[in-house]
């Protein structure tokens, strides 16, 4: 008994570093592709941008967002789902898509209020969907 709980709770560390990673390619992928055309909408006519833009999109968007990033709100989430129980798939979606989405509510500060808070916000919670998501799909169902 007590090592099924051992493995149990082994299991859900792991599944969640693997959701998480799932998470992260999602958000630098969406944000990048977001950032990429922001930037080529911008600089039309200068084919060095234009054709760098996804260079540049990396960049900047990795330097706005890694600084912010934190795993406390999906940590949460799991261990809520777990202590309780909840096999929802729903849950477990929601959970991760609200963890990530309150993420630019937290690194929204006074220093740094021009953030664009909205584009931020939807790529986050749906990262955080597929996330919560690939979490359910791992260690969720059976919780």
């Amino acid at each position: 008994m007590i090592f099924r709980t051992i493995f149990r709770w082994l299991w859900v560390v792991i599944a969640f570093g693997i959701a998480a990673s799932v998470t992260l390619v999602v958000l630098f992928g969406m944000g990048i592709f977001w950032l990429g055309d922001e930037i080529r909408a911008g600089a039309e006519g200068d084919d060095f941008i234009w054709a760098s833009a996804e260079i540049f999109a990396a960049i900047f968007f990795t330097a706005a967002v890694a600084p912010a990033l934190t795993a406390l709100p999906g940590v949460l989430a799991v261990i809520i789902g777990e202590v309780m129980r909840i096999r929802s798939s729903i849950y477990y979606m929601l959970a991760g898509g609200a963890a990530l989405a309150v993420i630019p509510i937290l690194a929204r500060s006074a220093e740094n209020a021009s953030m664009p808070f909205s584009s931020y916000m939807s790529l986050f919670a749906a990262s955080g969907f597929i996330g919560g998501f690939a979490y359910w799909a791992l260690a969720g169902a059976r919780a």
